[in-house]
């Protein structure tokens, strides 16, 4: 401080040098206000986002879910077909001769009308190689694969094995199908049954 001079001015600079303001004067907050630009800039960038998030979401309900549902209607098919496959080889390769009279009434429902035709043919000598050789048949499915499936025909691959009792001897037989199927009325019946070497 120098001689002469007033002390509220060395106060006052003091005051202005560390970022307070002197007695008397009003600091504004325009340093911390936005531009009218920077408004307008932010407000265009959360417009664009929320724009995106709109697009995004209609395409999912438009695009995707379509495709959701297809892939499960595509599941439910393919796992009818199955069902409806292994029903049919474990009914066909499980029959004694005591139950044999009820063995056809057991399969055709599950059967194509075609293909119910030719199973009738074959059924008469069935019912006799069963009962003249007193056989029975406990069989299972080992396993299964869809090979195609549309929207009203199907190929099904099944495994199975069978034990085979007569009054000869016991074997064990080993099939492997490929089952096809056809929709008839809401329901898969099987359409036909060749051996797959």
């Amino acid at each position: 401080m120098t001689m002469g001079a007033v002390p509220g001015a060395v106060v006052s600079e003091y005051q202005d040098n560390v970022g307070v303001p002197a007695a008397g004067t009003v600091r504004s907050n325009s340093s911390r206000e936005l531009s009218p630009r920077l408004r307008w800039g932010i407000a265009g960038v959360l417009a664009v986002v929320a724009l995106v998030a709109l697009v995004a979401v209609v395409l999912e309900i438009v695009v995707l879910r379509p495709d959701y549902a297809a892939a499960q209607a595509d599941e439910q098919a393919r796992a009818d077909v199955v069902r409806a496959a292994e029903r049919f080889t474990v009914q066909v390769n499980n029959y004694g001769d005591s139950s044999i009279d009820g063995y056809e009434s057991s399969i055709t429902p599950m059967l194509s009308p075609k293909f119910k035709g030719e199973f009738d043919k074959a059924m008469q000598d069935i019912v006799t190689s069963v009962k003249q050789a007193k056989m029975s048949s406990k069989g299972q499915v080992l396993t299964s694969a869809v090979a195609s499936v549309d929207p009203d025909s199907a190929q099904v691959l099944v495994v199975a094995d069978a034990n085979v009792k007569t009054v000869f001897d016991t074997r064990a037989r080993h099939f492997r199908w490929e089952v096809s199927l056809v929709k008839l009325d809401g329901r898969w019946l099987v359409d036909n049954s060749p051996p797959v070497a």
